[in-house]
């Protein structure tokens, strides 16, 4: 039975909104209500878990007194609309990355919702990844002495699941805002110091027809901490063999090497006909994807080991006051600094102080 304390309307019925949904149920959480663009799409996804009601007007569910949260998984174009509309209606909320296209409206995001006091946690899933968890828990008790360095590897074959990620109209860029800021979040929190220097290269490398209005495929940067640390990122839409996620720590009395994608499962299993729906079904229902045809890693619960089921429970514990967010929307906002830093670097040739 689900826990009637708190009721969540989910607006986005993709990938994300899914992954969520599963999140809540997992931990017996209501969802009250979808929202979608689409009649068709909304109801679909209730019906998927269960949910009597749904919407194609986003709005309503934000307004709706029977819904306590709300949990904004949409493209990124309409996340500053969405956001202002919740903290318009004094609803906590939970916002996919990134926080806005661009610092501008991330920066009044993060003014309104605090003028207001509104419960607010930035969906920054790596936080709640258990080998990232574990990870930090090293790093602050000493395991590795000083952190010196940092590498980040975010790398798979393109968004092939939504259209939209391509365009940068709609989404304030391509691979670096899509999965770039993972990783400048991440290793600003591992480092435990934050980023003051980027310089950054930018590409594509392989999907010219798919990457519209200045996106690209591929960025790399080099990143220097306030602390004097140093790091390096990679992320690539251009990557053949699925979604391969990893973080290297190297301090002066220890070394990290962490997989929260392909060893994480701890499955590797190899197939001659592979298994479960067909490789092109998968992709244009979800990102990541590879075919299942001789070695894969399949994910034992994606929803755990990836870390939105622990992501969205900490949500509902924020908006019950049982505790506070530990990815705020400063969080959010900061990563998106980073990254449009990374962007006037690979534009300028320069490295670029950040803000």
């Amino acid at each position: 039975m689900a826990d009637k304390g708190v009721k969540v309307g989910i607006i986005g019925t993709g990938f994300m909104g899914k992954a969520h949904a599963e999140g809540y149920q997992m931990f017996n959480i209501e969802i009250g209500m979808f929202a979608s663009r689409t009649a068709e799409k909304a109801k679909a996804t209730a019906e998927q878990f269960g949910v009597e009601r749904w919407t194609d007007q986003w709005l309503e569910l934000i307004h709706d007194p029977d819904i306590d949260c709300v949990d904004i998984t949409v493209p990124n174009y309409l996340h500053y609309a969405m956001a202002m509309a919740c903290i318009e209606a004094n609803k906590p909320f939970l916002i996919e990355k990134p926080l806005a296209c661009n610092t501008k409206e991330a920066e009044e995001i993060v003014r309104k919702a605090k003028e207001k006091g509104i419960v607010a946690v930035y969906a920054e899933n790596m936080r709640f990844k258990p080998a990232l968890m574990r990870t930090k828990e090293l790093v602050d008790q000493g395991a590795f002495g000083k952190v010196l360095m940092l590498r980040s590897n975010e790398i798979h074959n393109g968004p092939f699941h939504s259209p939209w990620f391509w365009d940068a109209n709609l989404t304030g860029g391509g691979a670096a805002i899509d999965m770039g800021i993972h990783g400048v979040n991440t290793l600003e929190w591992i480092m435990g110091s934050k980023i003051k220097r980027v310089y950054a290269e930018t590409e594509v490398l392989k999907w010219k027809d798919y990457c519209k209005n200045g996106a690209e495929d591929t960025a790399i940067a080099v990143l220097r901490f306030e602390n004097g640390g140093l790091a390096e990122v990679v992320i690539s839409w251009a990557i053949s063999g699925g979604m391969d996620v990893r973080l290297e720590v190297f301090g002066d009395q220890g070394t990290a090497y962490v997989s929260t994608t392909h060893e994480a499962g701890g499955l590797r299993i190899f197939s001659n006909n592979g298994y479960g729906k067909s490789y092109e079904e998968e992709a244009s229902l979800k990102p990541h994807v590879v075919p299942t045809k001789g070695w894969s890693f399949p994910a034992p619960k994606d929803v755990i080991q990836q870390g939105h089921a622990f992501e969205v429970k900490h949500f509902i514990d924020c908006v019950r006051g049982i505790d506070t967010p530990s990815s705020t929307l400063e969080d959010g906002l900061r990563a998106l600094a980073v990254v449009e830093a990374m962007y006037e670097s690979a534009r300028t040739g320069r490295a670029v102080e950040v803000k």
